[in-house]
C-alpha cells in the first residue's frame, strides 16, 4: 500500500525564538488593557513554567495524533478486506496510481467515494479515456444541416468580400471531421467546385454532391483532396513530415506584449531548437504550455508565470481533446478563451491531409506523460500517422539538448 511515514513523538525543544514569542504575547496582553496591566500581569505565569507545560503536553499531543491516524487506518483496512478479492486487488492497484495524498484519511475517503459510486474504478477521472463521440449528422437533408461555415478566404487583394471568395465549411458525416472548400472554378471555367479533406468514402462524396447541387441550384464538382503518404517499396514514408512537441520553459523573454512562443521561451532546449532550425521550416514545432496547453510555436503569447504541477497535468489529461486552454478566468465566463489540442495540432498537419510520420516528445516527466496521453487522440484526428515513429526525449538537460539536436539534424533512413 502507498502511505507516507508519520514522524514518531519527540520531546519539546526550547528555542530563543519560542521564548521571545511567548514574552511578546504576554506584553501585548498587558498593553491591550493599560488600566488593568497590573491585574493582567498578576495572572500571567513565568516563561519557565510555560516551557514546562509545553514539554508535558507536546509528546502527548503527538501520540494522540498518531493514535487517531492508526485508528482511521484500521477502519479503512477493515472496509477494504471486507470486499471480494478481485475488487480488493483492483482498488489497491488504483490506490498506487491515484493522485490522492498517501495518508489514512485520504484512503478512507477514497473507499467512501467508491462505495457511493462517485469514483468508478473502471474509469477513474485522472486517466485519459477514449475521446468523446463527436457530434455527427448521419442523414442530412440539406448542405446547411451537414456543414457549417467556419471562414472565408478573400480573393480580392483589397480585402473586399466577393462572389469568388473561397468559403470554408466543417462537418461530420459519421466517419470523422470533414473540411470543405467551396470555390469558383479557376481559369474562368464555369461552375462551382467543392474540395473535401478528411476521411470520406465514395458514398459520402455522392451525398455531398447531391446536397451541394441542391444548395447551389445547379451542377457542381465535388472532389476529394485526401493526400496519401508516399512510401518506399518496404512501406517506409518517402518524405517524412516531422513534429517536435517541446515543453514550455520557465525562463522567458520579458518583452511586453505578444510575441511568437518560439521567441518567447528562452530555456536551453528552445535555444537548441532556434540554433539548429533557424528557418523554422525543417520540422514543425509545437509547445505544451502550463498555461496555453498544446500550441503552435508560431502562435503569439504573452509573458506568464505558471508551472505544470501533477494536479494540472491530471486535469489536462482528463479534459481530453476538446478542453480549451487557457481556461476562462472565472467559471461564469464563456469557454472561448483558447483552443483545444486537436485544433492546434490539426492546423500543423494541414487538417489531416498531411499527417506526421515522425514525432518527438521532449520535456520533463510530467510533460512527457501529458504528451503521451494525447497521442491516441492525435491519431484519431489523422494528425499523426498510425505507424508514425515516436521518440521520447527525457533526462538531464545536457543529454536532452544533445538528443534534441540529434533528432533535428538526423536524416530520414
Amino acid at each position: 500500500m502507498r502511505f507516507r511515514k508519520w514522524p514518531r513523538p519527540t520531546q519539546y525543544e526550547q528555542t530563543s525564538r519560542k521564548r521571545a514569542a511567548f514574552l511578546t504575547r504576554q506584553r501585548r496582553e498587558r498593553e491591550s488593557l493599560p488600566l488593568f496591566a497590573d491585574m493582567v500581569a498578576a495572572g500571567q505565569h513565568s516563561i519557565d513554567e510555560e516551557m514546562a507545560r509545553r514539554a508535558e503536553w507536546w509528546p502527548r499531543q503527538q501520540q494522540e495524533g498518531r493514535d487517531e491516524r492508526a485508528a482511521v487506518w484500521r477502519k479503512a483496512r477493515a472496509r477494504l478486506f471486507a470486499l471480494p478479492a478481485d475488487r480488493r486487488r483492483t482498488i489497491r492497484a488504483l490506490w498506487r496510481e491515484c493522485p490522492y495524498p498517501a495518508d489514512p484519511y485520504s484512503f478512507a475517503d477514497f473507499l467512501h467515494q467508491i462505495e457511493l459510486g462517485k469514483l468508478d474504478i473502471a474509469r477513474p477521472g485522472w486517466r485519459f479515456h477514449a475521446r468523446v463521440q463527436p457530434r455527427a449528422t448521419m442523414t442530412p437533408t440539406t448542405f446547411a444541416e451537414a456543414f457549417r461555415q467556419i471562414g472565408r478566404r478573400k480573393i480580392n487583394p483589397n480585402g473586399v468580400p466577393g462572389d469568388t471568395d473561397t468559403l470554408l465549411f466543417c462537418g461530420n458525416l459519421g466517419k470523422g471531421i470533414l473540411f470543405v472548400d467551396r470555390m469558383v472554378e479557376p481559369d474562368g471555367q464555369p461552375g462551382i467546385a467543392f474540395d473535401v479533406r478528411g476521411v470520406c468514402s465514395g458514398d459520402d462524396l455522392a451525398l455531398i454532391e447531391r446536397l451541394a447541387e441542391a444548395a447551389e441550384e445547379g451542377p457542381v464538382t465535388v472532389r476529394s483532396v485526401e493526400r496519401t503518404i508516399p512510401r518506399t517499396e518496404d512501406g517506409a514514408p518517402l518524405e517524412p513530415h516531422r513534429l517536435l512537441i517541446l515543453s514550455c520553459s520557465a525562463t522567458k523573454r520579458r518583452d511586453a506584449g505578444w510575441i511568437d512562443a518560439i521567441d518567447r521561451y528562452a530555456g536551453p532546449l528552445w535555444q537548441t531548437v532556434r540554433a539548429v532550425n533557424p528557418d523554422r521550416m525543417r520540422v514543425k514545432v509545437a509547445v505544451l504550455s502550463a498555461r496555453y496547453g498544446f500550441l503552435d510555436s508560431r502562435s503569439p503569447i504573452e509573458d506568464y508565470d505558471a508551472r505544470l504541477t501533477p494536479d494540472l497535468a491530471q486535469r489536462m489529461i482528463a479534459g481530453g481533446m476538446n478542453r480549451r486552454w487557457p481556461r476562462p478566468p472565472s467559471a461564469r465566463k464563456p469557454d472561448i478563451y483558447g483552443d483545444s489540442p486537436g485544433c492546434q495540432i490539426a492546423s500543423l498537419s494541414n487538417h489531416g491531409t498531411r499527417p506526421f510520420t515522425d514525432v518527438a516528445l521532449a520535456g520533463g516527466h510530467l510533460y512527457i506523460g501529458v504528451m503521451r496521453a494525447f497521442l491516441d487522440g492525435f491519431r484519431d484526428l489523422r494528425c499523426v500517422a498510425p505507424d508514425a515513429r515516436i521518440t521520447e526525449i527525457n533526462g538531464p538537460i545536457g543529454i536532452m539538448r544533445q538528443q534534441v539536436r540529434g533528432w533535428l539534424e538526423e536524416s530520414w533512413p
